[in-house]
C-alpha cells in the first residue's frame, strides 16, 4: 500500500527524472510536448518545453506525431504539417515601420469627421404612431502624439458620427423632413516612423507530412508518424520550444507529441545545425522568381568539424494552369557548391497508388511532388565530403526553369549538419523488420508466408560489405544468413531472406531480426543489432479453389499472378473483355504463394474520381462457391496477398521428407547427387543473401545429377520443386 509520502516520491521523480536523473546508457526519458492538441485554426501552435540537459549524450533520440481527430472533427483535406524546434538567439533585430498619430474603434483611418457633442438619429415608433430620437453610437478615438513615444497612447476622445441625415416622420410612417448632421471637426491621420526591435529566432524544421483524406473514418483514428531526430540533439536541450505549423483550415485534427532520448554514444554527435533555406516560395513567378530566395548562400565551416551532411525537405503545392504546378507536376532541383553542380533531384513521389493508409476518400492515388496523402515526407541527404573544417563555401540550389500561370510554390528546409569524428569503425543496425510485423506502415505486404524482409543500416564509418543476419521465431533456434554488398555511413539496404524454417507449430507470434560480424568483426555497437514485431499468420487456402474477377470499363489495365516462395510464377492472367466475370480455378502443390493483382494505372477497379472505368470486383472462392476473401476494389496500384496452399504455416518441411532427400557429397567439387522418391521439376542454386546463383532444367533433374564445376566454392541453399509446387531446401557446400 502507497503512503502519501510514497505517491510523493513518485511525483517528483516523474516531473524531475527527464531534467535530472542519473539514467544509465540505454536508458530512456520520454517528454510529452502536445497532447491531443486541437489545431483549431491554420497556423503555428508553440509550446515550451524542459528537455535534459546538454551534458548527458544520447545516442538516439525520436519524435512521434500522433494524428488524431475529435469526435466532432471534420478531419477531412491533404494539409501540410511541418514540426519544428525553435532556437532563441537572443540577439536583437528591427524593423522599421510607421505609428498612426490616431486610431478610430482601434482601426487605422486616413480622416475623420464627428461631432464633440452628441448627435442623434431618429426612428419611427410603430406603436405610439411618432418620431422617437437616441444618441448615435459613441466613436472612440485614441491618440498617440508623443513623437518619442509614437506607441503610447496620450489621449483618448469620446465622439459622436456626422454627415447623415436625421429625419422626421408623419403618423404613417412616411418621412416628412429632415436635417443634414454637419461637420463640427475633421482630423487627418498623420505617421511617425519608428523601429520594432524583436529577437531573432531560428526555425528547424525536424519532419514534415500530409495528413490524409479522413473525414470518413472512424472519430477515433490516430496515426503515427515517427522521425529519428538525433541530429538535432544540439537543439533539443535545455528549455526549448517546439513547433507545430499546421498549413489547413480542416476542423477537428488533433495533435500528440513525444520525443524519446536513448542515453548513450551516438554513431556521430551531430553538434550544430544551420539553416540554409527555409520557408514557402512561390515557383514560376515572373515577378517573384524563387531563385531570388535560393540565392547563393555562404558557409563557413568551423574547425570542429570532421564531417558536414545536407538535407533536403521539398514538397510542391498548388494547382497554376500550364501543368498543374507544384502539386502535381515533376520538377527538378539543382545543388551546386562554389558553383559546381554535385547533385540533382526530381521532385516526385511515384508510388502514392501502394500508401499504407487506404482507402481514402480524395485522390489519394495520384502521385504528387514528393508527398502523398497521410505520409511522412522523405528527405533527401548528401554527405558534404569536400567540405573540410575551417574553409568557407558557398550552396545554391537552383530549381527548374518554369513560368507558371496561377499559384504554385514549393515548401523547402534546407539544412546543415556538422558532426564531431565518428564513433565507431564498425556497427551495422538492424534497422526495421518489415515482414513479417503488424506494424500498420507495413500491412501491404503482410501477412506473410515465407521471404522475410528486413532493412539494415550502416553506422560505422568504414563501409559495411559483409555481416550476419539472424532471424527467430518465437522462442526456436534462430537461423542464419550471410549478406554481403557495400554500404557506406548512414544508408540503408532492403535484404529479403531467401526461406524460414517455420516451427510446426507457432504459439509465439514474435520474429525476432538481429545482425552480427560487421566486416566479418566485433560489432562495436550492440544497442541497434536487434528487433522483435509481433507478426500474424498468414491465410490457408484449399489445394483447389477459384480467382473470381468481373472485370471494369478498362480491363487491360489489371492483371494478376501467382508465385511460388522462390518467385517462380505458377499462373498469371491478363484480361481483355470489359464488364465480364472471369472464374479461374486454380491448382496449387502444398506450399507458400503470393497472389499479386495490379492496376497499371493505379486507380484500383473502381474508384469515385474516374466513374467511366465502372467498377470491378475481386474475390477467392472455393469449390463449391464459398467465399474464402474479398478484395477492396478501391485499391490503388496492387493487391498483394500470401497465403499457405493445403496447410498451416510451419508443415512444409513434412510434406516432403527430409531424411528421405539425399544429398552429396558434400562438400561437392564438379557434380551434387540426389537420392529422392520424388520427381523434382527444377532447382535452383541459391546464396545465401538470397541471389539466385544457377538454375537447373528437368533433364538434368531427371539424372539426379547437377553439373556445379562453374560456380563459386562457398555455402548455397539448393531449392528443389515437385510438379506440385512441393519443395525442399537442402544446404549445400561446393569447393
Amino acid at each position: 500500500m502507497k503512503t502519501l509520502f510514497g505517491y510523493i516520491l513518485i511525483i517528483l521523480f516523474n516531473f524531475l527524472g527527464p531534467q535530472f536523473g542519473n539514467a544509465a546508457a540505454g536508458d530512456s526519458v520520454n517528454i510529452k510536448v502536445f497532447d491531443k492538441f486541437h489545431l483549431s485554426r491554420y497556423g503555428a501552435f508553440d509550446q515550451k518545453v524542459k528537455f535534459p540537459n546538454e551534458k548527458t549524450p544520447y545516442r538516439n533520440i525520436k519524435m512521434k506525431f500522433t494524428l488524431g481527430c475529435l469526435s466532432n472533427g471534420q478531419c477531412e483535406w491533404d494539409y501540410t504539417l511541418k514540426l519544428y524546434v525553435r532556437e532563441r538567439t537572443g540577439k536583437l533585430d528591427s524593423t522599421l515601420k510607421q505609428a498612426p498619430s490616431f486610431r478610430v474603434n482601434g482601426q487605422i483611418k486616413d480622416s475623420i469627421n464627428y461631432s464633440s457633442q452628441p448627435t442623434y438619429i431618429n426612428t419611427f415608433n410603430t406603436v405610439t404612431k411618432k418620431t422617437d430620437s437616441a444618441v448615435s453610437t459613441i466613436v472612440n478615438i485614441v491618440r498617440y502624439n508623443n513623437p518619442a513615444k509614437p506607441l503610447t497612447i496620450t489621449d483618448t476622445l469620446k465622439v459622436w458620427p456626422v454627415q447623415f441625415y436625421r429625419y422626421w416622420y408623419d403618423s404613417i410612417g412616411k418621412k416628412a423632413d429632415s436635417a443634414w448632421v454637419q461637420v463640427e471637426q475633421t482630423v487627418k491621420v498623420s505617421y511617425t516612423p519608428y523601429y520594432e526591435v524583436f529577437e531573432i529566432i531560428n526555425n528547424y524544421e525536424l519532419g514534415r507530412f500530409i495528413s490524409p483524406y479522413a473525414v470518413n473514418f472512424p472519430k477515433n483514428f490516430q496515426y503515427n508518424y515517427e522521425y529519428d531526430v538525433t541530429d538535432f540533439s544540439s537543439l533539443l536541450q535545455d528549455s526549448a520550444e517546439i513547433r507545430i505549423e499546421y498549413q489547413g483550415y480542416s476542423y477537428g485534427f488533433t495533435a500528440t507529441m513525444n520525443f524519446t532520448f536513448v542515453e548513450g554514444t551516438p554513431a556521430r554527435q551531430a553538434y550544430k545545425v544551420q539553416n540554409v533555406y527555409n520557408g514557402g516560395f512561390d515557383y514560376g513567378n515572373p515577378n517573384n522568381s524563387i531563385e531570388n530566395k535560393l540565392s547563393p548562400q555562404s558557409v563557413a565551416v568551423d574547425a570542429e568539424a570532421k564531417s558536414v551532411k545536407l538535407r533536403i525537405l521539398i514538397t510542391g503545392h498548388g494547382g497554376e494552369q500550364n501543368e498543374n504546378c507544384a502539386e502535381f507536376c515533376a520538377k527538378k532541383y539543382y545543388l551546386k557548391l562554389n558553383g559546381q553542380q554535385f547533385a540533382e533531384q526530381l521532385i516526385w513521389k511515384d508510388d502514392c497508388g501502394t500508401n499504407a493508409l487506404y482507402p481514402q476518400p480524395g485522390t489519394w492515388v495520384y502521385n504528387r511532388a514528393n508527398w502523398c496523402p497521410g505520409e511522412l515526407i522523405r528527405p533527401f541527404d548528401y554527405e558534404m565530403k569536400t567540405m573540410t573544417a575551417s574553409n568557407n563555401y558557398t550552396i545554391d540550389m537552383d530549381m527548374e526553369p518554369f513560368v507558371s500561370n496561377g499559384n504554385a510554390s514549393y515548401n523547402i528546409a534546407a539544412q546543415l549538419f556538422y558532426y564531431k569524428d565518428y564513433a565507431f569503425q564498425n556497427d551495422a543496425a538492424l534497422n526495421e523488420i518489415l515482414s513479417p510485423t503488424k506494424e500498420f506502415w507495413h500491412n501491404r505486404n503482410n501477412p506473410i508466408c515465407d521471404n522475410a524482409e528486413v532493412s539494415i543500416k550502416n553506422y560505422g564509418k568504414q563501409n559495411l560489405t559483409s555481416a550476419i543476419i539472424k532471424v527467430q521465431i518465437g522462442n526456436e533456434e534462430p537461423q542464419h544468413f550471410n549478406w554481403s554488398g557495400n554500404l557506406a555511413f548512414d544508408k540503408i539496404a532492403t535484404v529479403k531472406l531467401p526461406w524460414i524454417k517455420w516451427p510446426e507449430t507457432i504459439s509465439n507470434k514474435t520474429f525476432t531480426a538481429s545482425i552480427e560480424l560487421p566486416n566479418g568483426k566485433t560489432d562495436e555497437n550492440t544497442w541497434n543489432d536487434n528487433s522483435t514485431r509481433v507478426f500474424d499468420i498468414p491465410p490457408t487456402l484449399p489445394l483447389k479453389f477459384v480467382v473470381e474477377t468481373r472485370t471494369n470499363a478498362v480491363p487491360s489495365q489489371n492483371s494478376y499472378t501467382i508465385k511460388n516462395s522462390q518467385g517462380n510464377v505458377f499462373t498469371q492472367r491478363d484480361f481483355l473483355q470489359a464488364n465480364t466475370l472471369h472464374r479461374d480455378t486454380i491448382e496449387l502443390g502444398y506450399g507458400c504463394y503470393t497472389f499479386t493483382f495490379k492496376d497499371e494505372q493505379g486507380n484500383g477497379m473502381g474508384w469515385w474520381a474516374t466513374p467511366s472505368d465502372g467498377n470491378g470486383s475481386l474475390r477467392i472462392v472455393e469449390i463449391p462457391i464459398k467465399l474464402i476473401k474479398a478484395f477492396s476494389t478501391d485499391f490503388g496500384t496492387s493487391h498483394v496477398f500470401h497465403f499457405r496452399a493445403g496447410s498451416t504455416v510451419g508443415l512444409l518441411e513434412n510434406r516432403l521428407n527430409p531424411l528421405a532427400i539425399k544429398v552429396f557429397p558434400q562438400p561437392a567439387t564438379n557434380a551434387i547427387f540426389i537420392e529422392s522418391p520424388y520427381a523434382f521439376e527444377n532447382a535452383q542454386i541459391i546464396a545465401i543473401d538470397g541471389k539466385r546463383v544457377h538454375s537447373f532444367s528437368a533433364l538434368e533433374l531427371s539424372q539426379n545429377r547437377l553439373t556445379v564445376s562453374g560456380i563459386n566454392k562457398g555455402m548455397y541453399l539448393l531449392q528443389m520443386t515437385t510438379k506440385l509446387g512441393e519443395f525442399t531446401v537442402k544446404k549445400i557446400v561446393i569447393e
